[in-house]
């Protein structure tokens, strides 16, 4: 799919609603990953004040004549691993960006590489007035440096019957998830909470402190909790999670995972608002059918 067109195209095939149909799955291989899931199990979206997603590939990853740089095949940083940025910014806010708010990139401008971006930088309002950011580059630094997703959650005020009735107990959380892309090489999971005891009146800090704490979860044992019984090895990859779910769906059985139809097309509607923003135009629409 190059454009949010293709995507309802191809997803509203009637052959799709058929009940012998063909099962399809974009390959979002990441969303199946055990750290993924915990992870987003730790987020109460309508509580997410901010979101910032990056990633990178060095500059010798990658080449000039790799289709992540033709126009014609949809190429971009933001359709290579930036999509999985703006994925990070949909699902932890559960919703859809109202606006894309800016959209800065740097790209080539001659022949089939015209207009295929190699960096950017995008922000989005969200629904609850919330602010999403991504970033990723396909000519990053020569030392790689693993993906990270970081939330920033609105204040909260806690109960706390051990306190006088003149003081409140406030709470600020920041969560990062590091590796949301190939999180079987590495991942790591940081929660960082500052609590704060203050006056109920006047508002004056009594008190304050911070509480860190880390983890990670490479089989969904590890996670725990609803995720605790679900299969899986130390040694799979997010393909072979997904994979997984794929053949759980092709069997009729239950999935604890999936990408449906609508989320790819909502995937693609957060590409084209990017890139019309950037002044780049969404990827082209092929004339196949």
């Amino acid at each position: 799919m190059s454009n949010s067109t293709e995507a309802e195209i191809l997803f509203n095939l009637p052959e799709l609603s058929r009940p012998d149909g063909p099962v399809l799955l974009e390959a979002f291989h990441s969303r199946f990953f055990p750290a993924w899931s915990y992870f987003r199990s730790l987020i109460d979206p309508a509580n997410v004040a901010h979101v910032n997603a990056v990633s990178m590939i060095p500059w010798w990853g990658t080449s000039k004549d790799d289709i992540h740089f033709n126009y014609n095949l949809s190429g971009g940083s933001m359709m290579a691993m930036g999509t999985y940025n703006l994925a990070m910014l949909r699902l932890l806010f559960d919703a859809e960006p109202e606006e894309c708010l800016n959209c800065q990139v740097h790209s080539y401008t001659d022949g089939v590489h015209d207009k295929c971006d190699y960096d950017f930088n995008a922000k989005f309002r969200f629904p609850n007035g919330g602010i999403g950011e991504a970033s990723s580059t396909l000519r990053g630094p020569t030392y790689w440096t693993p993906s990270h997703v970081t939330v920033t959650q609105n204040e909260v005020i806690l109960s706390d019957k051990s306190l006088p009735e003149s003081q409140l107990k406030a709470q600020k959380r920041e969560l990062v998830l590091h590796g949301f892309v190939h999180g079987v090489f590495w991942h790591r999971i940081d929660i960082k909470d500052v609590f704060e005891i203050r006056d109920r009146n006047t508002g004056e800090i009594v008190r304050r402190w911070e509480e860190k704490t880390h983890h990670k979860a490479y089989i969904f044992k590890e996670a725990g909790g609803k995720f605790a019984n679900l299969p899986g090895e130390s040694y799979w990859m997010s393909y072979r999670h997904q994979l997984e779910q794929f053949v759980n769906r092709v069997k009729g059985r239950k999935t604890q995972e999936w990408v449906d139809g609508k989320d790819s097309i909502a995937q693609m509607k957060i590409l084209d608002m990017a890139y019309e923003k950037s002044g780049l135009g969404p990827r082209p629409t092929s004339s196949f059918r």
